[in-house]
């Protein structure tokens, strides 16, 4: 029941945007965080390519994955491990919500994750290199 998932999370870790927008609905809804709903696979594809293109990779490690609706709704829990662009890695965990429709298509993904501390990384590896410009 769990290879929808792994599949899924395959391409997330690869950061293979269009093999991931092509696992979503139409009409799919992206909420990520603390950002407003990506509503259609254009608006997600621009949300998640931009916060992709600020980090250098991911890795999800799961710990725990539920399965309910028989199997068409899912709850994973990860430690989600980001690699910034200067290589420093910033683990935190996170609940994801997704569920599929009858074709197992993704209508919906709602991420619940504090990303202070990967910005916060990113924010300290930016002025260390204005500052090492400045020099």
């Amino acid at each position: 029941m769990s290879h929808w998932i792994d599949d899924y999370y395959a391409d997330v870790d690869a950061m293979r945007l269009d093999a991931y927008i092509a696992r979503h609905s139409d009409d799919a809804v992206v909420v990520f965080g603390n950002n407003p709903p990506a509503v259609g696979k254009e608006a997600i594809a621009g949300a998640i390519g931009g916060f992709w293109s600020m980090i250098g990779g991911l890795s999800h490690h799961q710990r725990n994955l539920w399965f309910v609706d028989d199997g068409s709704t899912a709850v994973l829990e990860v430690d989600v491990d980001y690699t910034t662009h200067g290589g420093a890695h910033v683990v935190v965990p996170c609940v994801s919500l997704l569920d599929k429709n009858a074709d197992g298509l993704v209508t919906s993904l709602r991420v619940h994750i504090d990303l202070a501390p990967l910005f916060a990384q990113i924010g300290a590896e930016q002025a260390a290199a204005e500052r090492a410009v400045a020099q």
